[in-house]
This record gives C-alpha cells, sequence and structure tokens, in this order.
C-alpha cells in the first residue's frame, strides 16, 4: 500500500528539521573560528571571511531569484547566533548542582533593581554635586554604563561596595565612539544623554544591539534634532553615528506604540536639557509598569517632575538632586530568589535594601509564595524571610505575573501532591516543560498550564539543560533543592544581573562568612516596626 503523500506543513516542517540541524553545524563551526580569534586577543569577526561567506549566499539567491535585502538581513541573522554563542564566557561548560541541603541563615544585601541602579548612575554622573552611591554591586550592566558614561567625560570612581561622582565643568560624547553594551535601555540612556549639545558620536554595542532594529528610533529623532544613520549596510543595528544639533523643542509627542524604555530614558537624559521637555505619550501608557516604576523613582530624586493625564513633564537642568548619600531600592524578582532558600529546608534569609514603592506585578507573586508557606515580613532596611507549613499541592493562575513563573516553577517541586500553573504565554511554558523533562520530572503540558506529577519517584536528571536567561538559571538552582545533580550549561549567564549570586550558593548555609559585606548603619531602632509586606502594583 502506497504511503500517503505529505501534506505542505509536514513537508515544510521535514525540510525545517533540516535546515535547523544544516544552522545548528554552521553556528557551532563559526562560532569556533570567532572564538580562536578573541584567544589570540582580535575581534571575533573577520570581515574577509563574511564577504566570502556572503558571496556564496549571494549567488545561491540569486539563482533560486530571493530577495536580496532579505536574504542579507538572514545572512547577518544566522552570523550572529554564532557570534553570541563566541561571547559566552563559559557557555558550553556545565555546572551540577549539589546544594547543601541544611537550614540556612542568610544576612545579605539585596540586589538593586538594574533599571532604577541604571538611573541614578546617570543623575549621579550629571549632578552638580559629589553623590555617593552605596551599596554599588557591579553588574556587567553597571560597568558597562558607567564605562560609557566615562567617555562622556563624567567623573565616576567606583570602589569595592560603593562608587562616587564628581561634578566636571563640562562633558560631552562629541568626536566619540562609545560602546553601549548589551542593554537596550543604556543604548536609549546613552543616545538621548548626546541630544542636548551639538554632537557627533558612534554607538557599538554587543552581538544583541547588532541585530535590534533602530528603524522606529530612526524615524522619530528627526522631532528632537537629530539623525541616526546605520553604518553597515543592510542592518538595522548597531553601529549608528548619531549626529544631533543641540536644538531641542520645549515639547514632543511620541508615536503610538513606541518603546516605553526609550521613553523613560528620554525622560531621565531631559533632566539635563537645558529647558526641561515635555513629553507627551499614548493614554494606554500612563498605566504603564515600567513608566510607573521608573517616573515614581525619578520623582522621588526630583519632584518637580510631573507625570499625569498621560503627559510627563521635566523641569529645565541642570539636575540636582540635594543629597550626598544615595541607594537604591532592591530588585524583588532577583530578591525572592534568595529569600525562598529557606522553602526548602527552613531557616532564616534576611535581605538588606528597600522594597521599591512601584513594582509591576509583584503583589500576585506575593500572594503565591505565601499560599506556597512562605512568610515575608519588612523592617526598616530589611526583609526575612521564614517558613510556615506549606501546602500539599499547588493551584495557581500566573497570569498576571508571567516573569515569576520560573521562580515559583522551581519552588512547586518542592511540594507532595500533584500541582497545576496556569499561564497562557506558551514560550515560557515551552522552557519550563523543557527544564521539568530535564529534571526527570513527569508532567502534562496543555495550551495554558503545566500539570505536575509530584512528588518525583525513581527518575534521576536527564542530561545537561542549556538555561536561555538568568532567571531560568536562577530557577534552576532553587529545582537542584529537589533534585540534586542536575547540571546545567550557560549558568555563567546570571552574572550580568547578579555576580553574586553563585557564591551565595556555593556558601550555603551562612554565605556571609565567605562573602565581604557591609558594615550596618550605625542607627538601630530597638524595637523596629514589624509589618507583613503588601506592596499594591
Amino acid at each position: 500500500m502506497a504511503d500517503k503523500p505529505l501534506s505542505l506543513t509536514q513537508e515544510i516542517a521535514r525540510i525545517d528539521e533540516k535546515l535547523l540541524t544544516l544552522l545548528a553545524q554552521r553556528t557551532r563551526l563559526l562560532a569556533k573560528a570567532a572564538q580562536s580569534r578573541r584567544a589570540k586577543g582580535v575581534g571575533i569577526t573577520d570581515a574577509q571571511q563574511e564577504k566570502t561567506l556572503w558571496n556564496t549566499w549571494r549567488l545561491a539567491s540569486a539563482k533560486d531569484n530571493l530577495d536580496p535585502q532579505l536574504a542579507r538581513r538572514l545572512f547577518h541573522l544566522t552570523n550572529t547566533l554564532a557570534y553570541a554563542r563566541a561571547e559566552k564566557d563559559g557557555g558550553t561548560d556545565s555546572l551540577c548542582l549539589y546544594p547543601r541541603r541544611k537550614p540556612v541563615r542568610i544576612d545579605l544585601d539585596a540586589p538593586r533593581d538594574q533599571i532604577l541602579a541604571s538611573i541614578l548612575m546617570i543623575l549621579a554622573a550629571v549632578n552638580a554635586e559629589p553623590v555617593t552611591v552605596a551599596p554599588f554591586q557591579g553588574t556587567d550592566l553597571s560597568l558597562e554604563l558607567m564605562n560609557a558614561l566615562r567617555q562622556f567625560g563624567l567623573n565616576l570612581t567606583a570602589e569595592a561596595e560603593s562608587y562616587s561622582s564628581t561634578p566636571v565643568p563640562s562633558w560631552s560624547a562629541d568626536n566619540t565612539i562609545i560602546y553601549a553594551g548589551q542593554g537596550k535601555f543604556h543604548l536609549y540612556l546613552l543616545l538621548c544623554l548626546s541630544l542636548g549639545r551639538i554632537t557627533k558620536v558612534k554607538f557599538t554595542g554587543s552581538t544583541r544591539l547588532k541585530v535590534h532594529d533602530l528603524r522606529p528610533i530612526q524615524d522619530f529623532l528627526p522631532t528632537l534634532g537629530a539623525r541616526l544613520t546605520t553604518i553597515e549596510p543592510h542592518s538595522t543595528g548597531l553601529p549608528a553615528r548619531l549626529e544631533a544639533s543641540g536644538q531641542l523643542p520645549d515639547s514632543v509627542t511620541i508615536p503610538p506604540g513606541f518603546s516605553k524604555k526609550f521613553i523613560l530614558a528620554l525622560a531621565v537624559a531631559a533632566t539635563t536639557y537645558p529647558k526641561g521637555l515635555v513629553i507627551h505619550i499614548e493614554p494606554g501608557y500612563k498605566t504603564s509598569p515600567l513608566l510607573r516604576k521608573g517616573i515614581g523613582f525619578l520623582q522621588e530624586l526630583i519632584p518637580e517632575i510631573q507625570f499625569h493625564d498621560a503627559t510627563i513633564v521635566v523641569p529645565p537642568g541642570p539636575v540636582r538632586l540635594g543629597l550626598r548619600h544615595a541607594d537604591v531600592p532592591m530588585d524583588p524578582l532577583l530578591s525572592l530568589h534568595v529569600l525562598a532558600f529557606p522553602f526548602f529546608h527552613g531557616g532564616t534569609a534576611r535581605l538588606r535594601g528597600t522594597w521599591p514603592p512601584h513594582h509591576p506585578h509583584l503583589q500576585s507573586a506575593l500572594d503565591i509564595l505565601e499560599e506556597l508557606g512562605l512568610r515575608l515580613e519588612a523592617t526598616e532596611g530589611h526583609i526575612t524571610a521564614t517558613m510556615t507549613e506549606p501546602p500539599v499541592a499547588l493551584d495557581a493562575d500566573l497570569s498576571s505575573c508571567p516573569e515569576y513563573f520560573p521562580l515559583i516553577l522551581a519552588l512547586t517541586l518542592g511540594l507532595k501532591g500533584p500541582s497545576t500553573l496556569r499561564l497562557p504565554q506558551e514560550e515560557l511554558l515551552d522552557t519550563g516543560a523543557e527544564l521539568l523533562t530535564a529534571l526527570g520530572v513527569d508532567f502534562e503540558r496543555t495550551e495554558s498550564s503545566l500539570h505536575l506529577n509530584l512528588p518525583v519517584h525513581g527518575r534521576a536528571p536527564e542530561g545537561t539543560w542549556q538555561s536561555p536567561d538568568p532567571f531560568w538559571t536562577l530557577a534552576a538552582a532553587l529545582a537542584s533543592f529537589t533534585r540534586p545533580g542536575f547540571c546545567l550549561s550557560g549558568a555563567d549567564n546570571v552574572s550580568s544581573v547578579w555576580p553574586w549570586f553563585w557564591k551565595i550558593y556555593m556558601n550555603l548555609p551562612e554565605p556571609q562568612l565567605f562573602l565581604s559585606q557591609p558594615q550596618e548603619p550605625a542607627t538601630v531602632h530597638e524595637q523596629p516596626q514589624r509589618k507583613r509586606i503588601r506592596i499594591q502594583s
């Protein structure tokens, strides 16, 4: 009997399998060449190699009558896969996790919110008086921004656990090359900071920014008296050249659907503009969690800033913060990964810092953590976590706090009964399913949920799991308390947001004995007011 002919979708799927196999092989080979060049102290890209490879693409695409511009774009994207792999330090090594399963006694500084830390670094750098920021946790992102601001002629000096700014008579990025690093928000901050004066500056960045589509920014910048031009043919990302006239309007209207990170960056940079700036945004944006958090923090530092009726009003510069010492609120999502340690084997975890007054989706996550038995209490400058009796099972809807899904999935593994996590984001569910498979956990997947068959019996973790981002790495570290021996690839990706996490993990149950920590503040309240954390988002 003849085989049933394949449908078009099945034929395409079969081709895609072959295509991805070849793409993975190409990525490995090109990454190997790039790593070899990097080991010799030269750039990871080779112009002659790319020219040779593109000539093959050009001839083949012309033969098959493919759109040359799209083919060129696809060529750049496939190269980027390899260069991104080559840029990962130790990305091919695996880390097998065997945590010390004892009651914890943790007393550490909390990790700070990266967005707010970047905002404060900009304001401190341009402030008219010296400012010291402590504690300072030098993540890759923070150090990249600090180095870029030094290229502007701003004076920032980093110490072991703090940094200080010293006012300078003038500053400018004119006729310089600025490395924006790997973050879009930092690129937007540096672009907007350049707009307040006559400037010609070239921006470069990591692989991620090389494939970032800057065309919406290019179309909008003439409104602010500037022009952004990409340098490489057929590229829509970095490197790019900015030419700014320094002639800024009194007000500007942001186009619909525009990047909220750019709007926040513009508001921050506008504090340096001589006339300030009035920014009109879409009515729907006035409830944006990112803008509420960022503008709220700006208003704490500069009370004259207004945000109402879809309008942000930034008063004329220069910035005068009116303080000599500053700190950044903690990052709740990062912090909860340490505050959750008592969930598995008891004990106490205390982090020094302040919960931010404006943070999206936090209360929904805290409600689920309380349901899991994790009790959080706040005193002035401290957050303490202890465990009460956990439930046998959990049935939770994370639709309102999807960024907390990896954390809560990892904690759910410690329960004794079948549990269900509901979430409409297919990509997050896919990654969660991959992690559960690697951990050897039986589960059932639907379009909008994962049903975990707990407890786990017999099966050992399977192979090595490649973590896609820092927050899945943190979740995998927590999962290892219930599945010791689990091996993780790409574990170093967490260093970009939290350099000290693995030192904390490896030195449990009392990591502070092995880490240098700042001294407690001199002022001690004999009877601090304790309260359950209840933050309205």
